[in-house]
């Protein structure tokens, strides 16, 4: 039996307008009326779930920032973890500041853009909140006025992925990187990921990874897909990701209908 839905945003369960369509708002519906239980596990941070879940009543979980921070359906902060402050600012150093339009992400949901330009505006909009302001970010996080938890780049596709291969030579075994969005690449403390964050959720709520069903379409969901069986890939995902998955789906919707289907006939069986 599945009790607890876990569900990626932007590409699954938010469409290309950063909306939640009609049919995917009734799925969700029926899942909280059939007594199941939702958590969120977003690259996005906790004010920017909290804004998109705006329309459901009901409680949910919260991954957010990739697994950075941990909050249950009382808002309750499970879990957060963030870089040494040396390791941060050498990771900042590391990425070319004319190539890349970086973002420091903190756990309180406080962000920093490396530079403020027309660009960088252009970025900031996607991320729904206003980013804080320093004056010298590599200042402030070698004097540790505040922790990063995120460091997201964004730019060209191919320009990202070798970037993403030099940080995992230049740090071996410190950090772990994923092309969350096209052209987004999200650099997080060792350890930390989708996959971690639920594991601390599910331990905490008393499920089995077997009693969890995720959905997603992004090489950040594939931690979340190896806990458990029942995993969920949007068809127009890379081939990758849906190799990885148990099923294919072309919404969240019809994974809804699946899930609650499996669950009919656990019951029944």
């Amino acid at each position: 039996m599945i009790k607890l839905i876990v569900s990626d945003l932007d590409g699954t369960l938010l469409d290309q307008g950063k909306q939640i369509n009609e049919r995917d708002r009734r799925a969700v519906k029926k899942a909280f009326d059939s007594g199941l239980d939702l958590c969120i596990a977003s690259g996005r941070m906790n004010a920017e779930i909290t804004i998109i879940m705006r329309p459901f009543p009901n409680k949910y979980h919260a991954v957010g920032q990739n697994g950075a921070t941990v909050r249950l359906n009382n808002r309750r902060l499970l879990g957060a973890k963030d870089f040494a402050p040396d390791l941060s600012l050498q990771l900042l150093q590391a990425v070319p500041r004319e190539e890349f339009i970086s973002f420091v992400h903190c756990t309180d949901d406080s962000y920093y853009a490396r530079v403020h330009n027309e660009v960088s505006r252009s970025y900031e909009k996607r991320i729904m909140s206003e980013s804080s302001v320093h004056n010298s970010l590599e200042d402030a996080l070698a004097n540790d006025e505040f922790r990063c938890s995120k460091l997201a780049c964004f730019g060209e596709s191919g320009e990202l992925s070798r970037l993403e291969a030099r940080l995992n030579r230049q740090f071996p075994g410190q950090i772990e990187t994923f092309i969350s969005d096209k052209d987004c690449l999200d650099i997080m403390p060792l350890h930390v990921s989708k996959g971690t964050g639920i594991s601390l959720l599910i331990r905490e709520l008393g499920i089995a990874p077997d009693e969890i069903a995720c959905i997603g379409d992004s090489f950040n969901d594939l931690s979340m897909f190896a806990l458990t069986p029942h995993s969920f890939a949007m068809a127009e995902s890379h081939d990758e990701i849906r190799g990885q998955a148990s099923t294919i789906v072309h919404s969240v919707a019809e994974a809804i209908d699946q899930i609650l289907a499996y669950n009919t006939m656990s019951v029944a069986n």
